[in-house]
């Protein structure tokens, strides 16, 4: 489980980018195919995905050397990260965002055993309470997790509120993570609702 959570924990992402607001009108399904899963996320907000040719990869990060964070935790085959979306719009310095992570997990697991392993261990990590509860998003079950977590990127200290929604999937962990400052929560508050509502599975 220890790899889980270092997945899960990874990927709260700060960034100083430039853009749109946040609430975007509409939104555009993204698909995962490492993940064998599907999201929607506000149209205005910067996708980053592992399916991005490493030729074009090198030439973004040659224009937006602040994303670099970002695009190195993709351009490895073997990393654990295969898709981030970031609202352009910074607040605070920091680029609230939403990824998706996969970790291989043994076979044996159950759904039980995974609901109440990542709430124990994630307590190891979060600054004050975790929240759980089980939760089912077109058919598939998962929990979902929500907390406040330090984190430390760019020479800075941050303190965000990260929401997750953890999908145990034969023999592997998918997580899709959406991650803003706790001020900003509100502000957020229906797009990540509206964005975990559109979380699909292949076959689902």
């Amino acid at each position: 489980m220890r790899r889980v959570v270092v997945v899960l924990s990874a990927l709260a992402l700060a960034a100083s980018l430039v853009g749109s607001a946040a609430g975007a009108s509409g939104f555009k399904r993204h698909s995962v195919p490492e993940a064998g899963v599907s999201v929607s996320v506000p149209a205005s907000w910067v996708v980053i995905s592992s399916k991005l040719p490493p030729a074009l990869v090198d030439r973004l990060l040659r224009e937006n050397p602040k994303l670099a964070p970002f695009m190195q935790s993709l351009r490895s085959p073997s990393s654990p990260t295969k898709f981030i979306a970031l609202d352009p719009a910074v607040r605070k310095g920091f680029a609230t965002n939403v990824n998706v992570v996969v970790a291989a997990v043994p076979s044996w697991m159950t759904f039980p055993y995974y609901r109440k392993a990542l709430p124990l261990e994630i307590r190891n990590i979060a600054q004050g309470p975790v929240q759980q509860r089980a939760a089912t998003i077109h058919g598939a079950r998962a929990v979902r997790l929500l907390y406040h977590l330090p984190l430390h990127f760019g020479g800075r200290s941050f303190t965000v509120q990260t929401l997750q929604y953890a999908f145990l999937r034969k023999g592997r962990s998918v997580v899709v993570t959406y991650t803003t400052l706790p001020v900003l929560a509100g502000r957020y508050a229906r797009t990540f609702s509206s964005s975990a509502a559109t979380i699909r599975f292949s076959g689902a």
